[in-house]
């Protein structure tokens, strides 16, 4: 029969290993955020790389967003209007504005690195836990 001590700590285990999980879970969340920001801004890189091609004048479908797109006149590809955060957008030449987001991309990496390393940790301490949890179930069955 258990000790009201040993329920206890099995109750205390247990609510420390879903904590455990649930930080983990949202590491997962946050690196799969970083990796649709960084697919995303790849995609706006090849799209400014690709605007070197296109000529005063084209047409071509500019997006809404929602997946909504309009039709609309080129008038310059040498300039872009970048968002640097805060809402604020500045008026930049298209070079400079692929360099930017490349940057941007290499913030991301090197976030993306450290959340792998703590996922890491996270489900290391959480298969650690889970072991302790089991034979302390197990010891007071």
């Amino acid at each position: 029969m258990k000790s009201e001590t040993a329920e206890k700590e099995i109750q205390r285990k247990y609510l420390q290993l879903q904590l455990l999980k649930q930080e983990f879970n949202a590491l997962i969340e946050e690196k799969n955020l970083i990796d649709n920001k960084v697919t995303e801004i790849a995609t706006t890189i090849n799209a400014l790389e690709q605007l070197s091609a296109v000529k005063k004048g084209d047409e071509i479908w500019s997006s809404l967003g929602s997946l909504s797109f309009v039709k609309s006149d080129i008038t310059d590809t040498d300039n872009v209007l970048v968002g640097v955060g805060a809402g604020v957008v500045l008026t930049k030449k298209r070079e400079q504005a692929a360099e930017m987001l490349k940057e941007r991309i290499k913030e991301l990496d090197d976030a993306d690195k450290r959340i792998v390393s703590e996922i890491n940790r996270f489900g290391g301490q959480i298969e650690k836990s889970e072991k302790e949890f089991q034979k302390l179930a197990e010891k007071n069955v």
